[in-house]
């Protein structure tokens, strides 16, 4: 009997396996995961940190053995040593070593830790998994805390200092970068986020990175890269992810993700890669490109799976795409923030609306929305013709809506492209 094998079970493993058997893969399937629990989002971790999710909650596809008993997989709970492509093999921790027909690599990413003194200080956690979130929500629900400091001004880090500030403690919160969101925040949108959570109290140290952790009695002492050193209680990494790659041999070629075609296939015939462990690609560039989002890593799952139950699917890929709510502002990114052109800022107080966005050649390319959520529906869906070249992104209708809504008409303009230039 054919048979073959999902590392990882995440969003994308998870729908890997469920492509296979809606396609009519009759074989076996094993699924090789660290973790006995079924896949959650990581997004989810910092509610569960933070007491809003019940840390049994949360798993959007079910309970492990449910999902085993529907899918029919055959669960291996443990690590793998390395994946042989020669031999189209998985070697496990324990030594056995498992010949497959067809493999998908679902390892995903994991929480960026840096090489620095004090990294395992038991004062020093990381917001990543499930696991990490309950480390977290227990240090919380212990002695009481007066100051604490989140390095990494990222989507999951702006959500730690949102549980810090709510629970009373002092949050300090730091980046390298010289304004939040670095990779998704346009600098006047950065500007007007920082004053407003600044107001809530949050106390941002930007422009210098973390050096090492010192212990200082009962807490721990910071040091950072300008030399400036401050005390806290405790200290959470939220710098980012890297890839989960260290079990693939030499054959399987690799970037910062494993590099895929558009059926996710790698460079090994037989062997696939989905979600945050693969570089697909991203549609404003045409270069391969790790996007790590929930969405992208379920259409790449999907796809492999297809693919390997013997069907002909594509992906076309992604954009780079935020979306994220926290201290009662919602805040939206759409394309590279890095890309050249003529920043523009449209604001409505009325509508509690910020649009920022970068025009080139009477095109968007990068959108940042700050409030008002309920328009960026359109707006993404007339970046994303825009993007492909339409001359008719937005019709009256959704003009229409969005003047409703109190987007600037200049901006509607603009995003309408040569149509309503």
């Amino acid at each position: 009997m054919e048979r073959c094998a999902i590392i990882g079970f995440g969003c994308a493993g998870y729908h890997g396996a469920k492509a296979l058997r809606t396609y009519g893969y009759t074989g076996e399937i094993h699924v090789f995961t660290e973790d006995s629990e079924a896949p959650v989002n990581p997004m989810l971790t910092t509610y569960v940190a933070g007491g809003k999710l019940d840390a049994e909650d949360g798993f959007p596809f079910g309970r492990l053995e449910e999902i085993a008993g529907e899918l029919d997989l055959k669960v291996h709970v443990g690590k793998v040593r390395k994946v042989c492509s020669d031999e189209m093999a998985v070697e496990t921790e324990d030594g056995r070593s498992i010949r497959f027909d067809k493999i998908l690599i679902a390892t995903g990413a994991d929480a960026f830790v840096p090489d620095m003194e004090g990294r395992d200080n038991e004062n020093v956690f990381v917001m990543r998994t499930r696991k990490d979130s309950r480390m977290l929500r227990d240090r919380l629900e212990g002695p009481k805390a007066e100051t604490a400091m989140v390095v990494g001004a990222s989507m999951a880090g702006i959500k730690v200092a949102e549980i810090l500030a709510d629970r009373g403690i002092h949050c300090i919160l730091n980046d390298s970068a010289p304004h939040i969101f670095p990779l998704a925040a346009l600098e006047p949108v950065a500007q007007e986020i920082e004053q407003r959570i600044s107001s809530r109290g949050i106390q941002l140290v930007f422009g210098a990175g973390i050096r090492r952790v010192m212990e200082r009695g009962k807490g721990i002492a910071v040091e950072l890269t300008d030399d400036r050193v401050f005390d806290c209680d405790f200290l959470v990494l939220c710098i980012g992810t890297r890839a989960a790659t260290a079990i693939l041999d030499s054959k399987i070629q690799v970037n910062r993700g494993i590099l895929v075609d558009e059926t996710m296939e790698t460079s090994v015939k037989g062997i696939y890669a989905a979600g945050d462990c693969a570089e697909g690609k991203n549609l404003q560039t045409g270069q391969p490109q790790l996007i790590g989002l929930w969405a992208n890593a379920a259409c790449q799952g999907r796809c492999a799976g297809s693919n390997m139950a013997g069907m002909q699917a594509e992906y076309e890929g992604n954009i780079i795409h935020n979306i994220t709510h926290f201290m009662d502002m919602d805040f939206v990114s759409l394309g590279d923030r890095g890309t050249a052109g003529e920043q523009v800022v449209f604001k409505n107080p009325n509508k509690d609306l910020m649009i920022a966005a970068v025009v080139k050649d009477g095109a968007c390319s990068c959108i940042n929305v700050l409030g008002n959520h309920e328009n960026t529906g359109i707006i993404k869906s007339a970046f994303m013709k825009q993007m492909r070249g339409s001359d008719e992104s937005l019709d009256l209708f959704m003009e229409e809506k969005l003047r409703r809504q109190g987007v600037d008409p200049a901006f509607i303009r603009i995003l309408g492209g040569a149509r309503n230039g």
